[in-house]
């Protein structure tokens, strides 16, 4: 006898079953009869449970698909708008950036750069963006005030309101500016205009003048500087009609104390008796010549030649024997000068 497992089906409600029996057949008798066993042994899966099956697989397979392109697509936005903003931050941080340099442009041209920078790094210190206390003391700063005496002679309020004369003082001032920036005169800092009158200084950034080969050589500079004006005012005479505009200079060169003044609108000045003399060596003076002190003379005759004016009264001062600029010493003349004066520094230096 053997076990035969027949797979047959059924029609329950509709639906199609499938089963397996079980039926015994006798090895040795042939025409024993296949019977099935009364109950069916498992229940198998019906054509409509597969329909829904499939069914089910596929919405599966499409919700998932949809639920890729949704990640996707937030993907694609968030890196969208990460772009986006982005490039708005590098727009602003560039708006900040030509702003901060505006703002740097106006404060070295209100003040020194040496000073400017002092005060943003004492800000920072302070954990404030207010400016605060500035002052240092200086020795030996060369002063120079430059004066168009004739100026008010040319302005006249009656033509245009008395904008055109101002629309020329400011090209003439500018091209002070303009010599001002040459790398020559490196030492040299415009100080501030008062009306027609230019004041200039040399020796103010203790950085720069650690970097010069000899005491004076900002003072040389600054009447250098000088000389520039002078040749300046004569090409921009050439430019008017019927009038000359005259130079008038005073020199002088002593400590003094700098500073800034306000909060707000920020105002760097110079102080002391050396500023005073120099003012008065300017309004002493002679036009289109330069006056110095004699204790300046002394400093500068080793590249410039003076000639003795005599003794003015200054007020404060009394008698002062001043000296004119009479022009630049020949290299020849200045190589001796400066020879006479390393064999003075070198017996000094073997008398000590």
């Amino acid at each position: 006898m053997r076990n035969v497992h027949i797979l047959r089906s059924c029609q329950v409600n509709d639906a199609t079953y499938f089963y397996s029996s079980t039926v015994s057949e006798s090895l040795t008798s042939p025409a024993s009869a296949l019977e099935p066993s009364a109950t069916p042994s498992f229940p198998l899966i019906s054509c409509e449970q597969e329909r829904i099956f499939f069914m089910e697989t596929i919405l599966s397979l499409l919700l998932l698909v949809l639920l890729v392109w949704l990640l996707n697509r937030e993907f694609e936005v968030s890196y969208r708008l990460s772009f986006y903003i982005s490039l708005l931050s590098a727009r602003d941080r560039r708006k900040i950036q030509n702003m901060k340099n505006q703002a740097d442009w106006l404060l070295q041209n209100i003040i020194p750069v040496h000073v400017s920078d002092c005060l943003r790094k004492t800000s920072r210190k302070a954990a404030t963006a207010m400016p605060q206390e500035y002052s240092e003391n200086h020795r030996d700063v060369g002063i120079v005030f430059a004066s168009l005496v004739n100026f008010n002679e040319l302005y006249d309020e009656s033509y245009m309101g008395g904008k055109e004369y101002l629309r020329v003082l400011n090209e003439l001032i500018s091209d002070f500016d303009e010599v001002l920036e040459r790398p020559e005169f490196k030492n040299v800092e415009k100080i501030k205009t008062i009306g027609s009158t230019l004041m200039a200084a040399s020796g103010m950034n203790p950085f720069i003048r650690e970097e010069n080969t000899h005491p004076y050589q900002h003072l040389k500079e600054l009447l250098n500087f000088v000389l520039e004006l002078q040749k300046s005012v004569n090409d921009f005479n050439q430019s008017l009609i019927e009038f000359d505009l005259i130079l008038r200079i005073g020199f002088n060169h002593g400590d003094v104390t700098a500073g800034v003044i306000g909060t707000t609108k920020l105002y760097y000045d110079i102080w002391g008796d050396a500023v005073n003399i120099a003012s008065r060596m300017e309004s002493t003076g002679v036009k289109d010549k330069v006056q110095v002190s004699q204790k300046s003379m002394e400093a500068l005759q080793e590249w410039f030649d003076f000639e003795k004016r005599g003794e003015i009264f200054v007020k404060g001062k009394d008698n002062m024997t001043v000296y004119l600029m009479t022009g630049r010493k020949s290299a020849a003349a200045a190589a001796t000068m400066e020879g006479k004066r390393n064999s003075t520094a070198a017996s000094l230096a073997t008398a000590s």
